[in-house]
């Protein structure tokens, strides 16, 4: 009997697992997809960590897909969105946030943050990803703009860093020799451009809307002046009216495609790794004049969950270990992958060394009186777009240009239901 018994447990051993397979019993694996942008310099930081996470959690597997910069940041990741295949975890530029936000397709994540996670977080981030009260995405970053420079070359020419905006002006002209241009701005229409344009109209005094989003301001004085300026850049011929690369890349100016750049804290990494003998300065945003202060953008990427997800709650918990639960991802992106800074008190504490060395001090001088970059929604966006393609390339004057873009901002604001930033 007592074998009898053995053999019977032993066939029921056998069996049961493959009755609770059948029958579904197992979890099967989840897969999570995560999409950015490509960029070769630091997605292997990315990978080093979804590595982590994989071995760290069979049950969740998360799967890594990058595109080029200008699909990504240009119709990609919509129309994935549009034909139901959107990712479920994403990075979202500020100036993307509205789109999805009100769509409906980004899901609140507040109910997943302590008090303690949220308090962690600068107080100004956390207010530039909230909507209607709601936290629709996680910052990653925060990347100030400035204008960085040939130091060679300033010593050289005996060229001092400007000040005002007919400083800046007449040193790209000073700097304007043969195939070289003066100064490098971003040449093609989008979130991008404007993006480096704002600290532009905000050093003149100005704004493109007011705060409550009720009225247009396009056409005040700063509004016109700052349209102007980028439109001088191009008729006088100190800025390129192409470029070889996108307008992020910083490597153009370590290439010699001109002696100044606006760009963003991101360039820092990016010239040391790719022109380690490239001497190179940076100053911030010049204003409009004496009377005026510098104001920066600080842009960075997001962390955005797909609220039509089939695995909403794993891409939730996926989204939240990179950027909330640890400290050691958002300091290796910030500090050794990139130069930029986090949205969070304690990396920004854990990486202060980093943050006090130069040129990187003169980006925490900037990051002080720097705004995040606004979530206006596509029809703003365009409108301010417009404006200054048509001073850069449209022969517009100036005047007419803000007109345009005030009346079209103006329409659309008479019948926008949707939500604001911040509030």
């Amino acid at each position: 009997m007592v074998k009898k018994g053995v053999i019977i447990l032993l066939v029921l051993t056998l069996i049961i697992p493959v009755f609770f397979v059948s029958s579904g019993f197992t979890k099967d694996k989840v897969q999570v997809r995560f999409w950015k942008f490509t960029d070769t310099f630091a997605d292997a930081t990315i990978e080093k960590y979804i590595k982590l996470w994989n071995q760290s959690h069979p049950d969740i597997e998360v799967i890594f897909e990058t595109f080029p910069w200008g699909d990504y940041t240009g119709t990609k990741l919509s129309s994935a969105f549009a034909t139901g295949q959107g990712p479920d975890v994403f990075f979202i530029s500020p100036g993307d946030l509205l789109r999805y936000v009100n769509a409906g397709l980004a899901q609140p994540l507040e109910k997943y943050l302590s008090t303690e996670e949220i308090k962690d977080f600068l107080p100004a981030t956390i207010q530039s990803v909230k909507v209607s009260g709601h936290i629709f995405a996680i910052p990653l970053e925060m990347e100030p703009v400035a204008i960085f420079y040939n130091k060679k070359i300033f010593k050289d020419l005996g060229l001092q860093e400007p000040k005002i905006w007919s400083e800046l002006l007449d040193t790209a002209h000073k700097l304007r020799k043969g195939e070289k241009y003066g100064i490098i701005v971003d040449v093609a229409p989008g979130y991008y451009q404007n993006f480096t344009w704002y600290p532009f109209i905000w050093s003149a005094g100005g704004d493109v809307i007011s705060k409550d989003w009720k009225r247009a301001l396009m056409t005040s004085q700063a509004g016109v002046s700052a349209l102007k300026l980028w439109g001088d850049f191009i008729k006088e011929d100190v800025a390129p009216k192409t470029l070889p690369g996108s307008g992020p890349d910083i490597t153009m100016l370590g290439n010699g495609i001109a002696d100044m750049m606006v760009c963003g804290f991101w360039g820092v990494k990016q010239l040391q790794a790719d022109f380690p003998k490239y001497d190179f300065g940076v100053f911030p945003i010049p204003p409009i004049d004496n009377k005026h202060k510098s104001i920066s953008v600080y842009g960075g990427w997001r962390l955005m969950v797909n609220a039509k997800s089939k695995n909403v709650e794993e891409a939730v918990k996926f989204a939240k270990w990179m950027g909330v639960d640890q400290i050691d991802f958002p300091l290796e992106w910030c500090t050794v992958a990139n130069s930029k800074f986090s949205p969070r008190k304690s990396v920004l504490k854990a990486g202060e060394k980093y943050y006090s060395t130069p040129p990187n001090d003169i980006f925490s001088k900037v990051l002080q009186t720097a705004r995040s970059e606004p979530a206006f929604p596509p029809e703003i966006v365009k409108a301010v777009s417009d404006a200054i393609q048509g001073v850069m390339f449209g022969g517009l004057d100036a005047k007419v240009a803000a007109k345009q873009a005030e009346t079209s901002i103006t329409d659309f604001l008479r019948n926008y239901k949707g939500g604001i930033p911040g509030m």
